[in-house]
This record gives C-alpha cells, structure tokens and sequence, in this order.
C-alpha cells in the first residue's frame, strides 16, 4: 500500500476472515467469536472486503464502524428489517449487502492497523485513533483513495464506494434523515427558534 509520511510506523492490513470463515458464517449464521473482544464488545476501526475475482482489478469495499464485529454482521447476515429497508437496487446498503452477498466463498476481510505512529497530511495518527469518530472516517477516505493509487499495481484494488452515486461519504449515509426545507424562524430579539435543513443523528 502506499506509504504516507510516517514517523516511526506504518499502516497494516490484515486479514480479520478468511473466504471459508465468512462463508462458513453465512451458512451457519453464527458470528465468528474472533469479532468480539472481552466482554462482547468489537473494537473500532476501518475494515474492507476484498473480491480478489473481479476483473480487470479486484473490487473491495471499505468502511468504518464504531464497532466492526456489528457492522459487518449486518453485511454478511443482515437483518428482515435492514433487508427491507434496502428495497429499492440503488440504495448504498442494498448495493454493498449484494456485492458480498454475491461473493460468499470468494472474498476476504481485512481490517486496518497502525503499527507506530504515521503522519498523514500533517496529522499524527496511531492505533488509538481509531477510537476518535473524525479521525476513523478520515482513515478510511483514505483508504479508499490509497486502494486506487497503490504503487506498480501492488494491492491495487477498484473500491465499490466510489460507485455509490452521492457526494455523500459511505459512512455518513445511515446517520443523515431527508432534507427539509432550508428554513429560518426568528422568535423576538432575531432568535433563531426552528432551523431546517438535513437533519443528522449524530
């Protein structure tokens, strides 16, 4: 992958489950137990899966979650709510749930380390960023970009995210509700009372 400017480290992938682990699971609809952490509860991070198949460059999908173990349970053995909720082909869930759905027995997942302390546009990240909400998307933006630029073709990936028809980031899509009109009500003294817009649930 290609290095940023580093300090005394460098970011990692490695693998999270093999193609037989997540195909396994999606048959036995079991989580593997190597998701979890103590006291179950998955650690924050980025994460991808990679399609080593697809042609003329292998497709990934790249995404962060507060906790990977629940996310990528809701890729691999979604729920009848979620599933219904991504009816229409075009959605962002729907489109990433097919992708691996597709190719259960043919993909893998990795998840992104820090080995050190990386600088990265200026910023200095190590592994305990991963735990910061701002610096985790940053992470895996560029991820994203990083996945298309790989040098001589090493680990060079065509990431699924940059498909989803929005400005949107991927990881912004379940947390926003629709817009609402633009609109500014004044209460006495020009104090703002109601404010529209879209809306978020963060």
């Amino acid at each position: 992958m290609t290095a940023p400017s580093q300090t005394n480290g460098q970011l990692v992938w490695r693998e999270l489950l093999s193609t037989k682990e997540i195909e396994e699971w999606a048959v036995s609809r079991k989580q593997p137990r190597k998701l979890w952490r103590v006291d179950d509860h998955s650690w924050p991070g980025v994460y991808r899966f990679v399609f080593p198949k697809d042609k003329p460059l292998p497709l990934c999908y790249i995404g962060e979650a507060c906790h990977i173990g629940r996310r990528v349970r809701d890729h691999i053995c979604p729920t009848a709510k979620q599933q219904s909720e991504g009816t229409t082909k075009d959605s962002p869930g729907r489109r990433v749930r097919d992708a691996i759905k597709n190719s259960i027995g043919n993909c893998y997942l990795q998840y992104l380390t820090i080995e050190g302390a990386v600088k990265i546009c200026g910023l200095e990240l190590n592994q305990q960023s991963f735990v910061d909400l701002f610096k985790r998307r940053f992470l895996e933006n560029w991820a994203i970009l990083d996945s298309e630029q790989a040098s001589k073709g090493i680990d060079k990936l065509r990431p699924l995210n940059r498909d989803i028809p929005t400005g949107i980031q991927q990881s912004l899509k379940d947390d926003l509700r629709p817009a609402e009109p633009n609109i500014v009500t004044v209460g006495r003294h020009g104090k703002i009372i109601k404010r529209g817009g879209i809306r978020s649930l963060l």
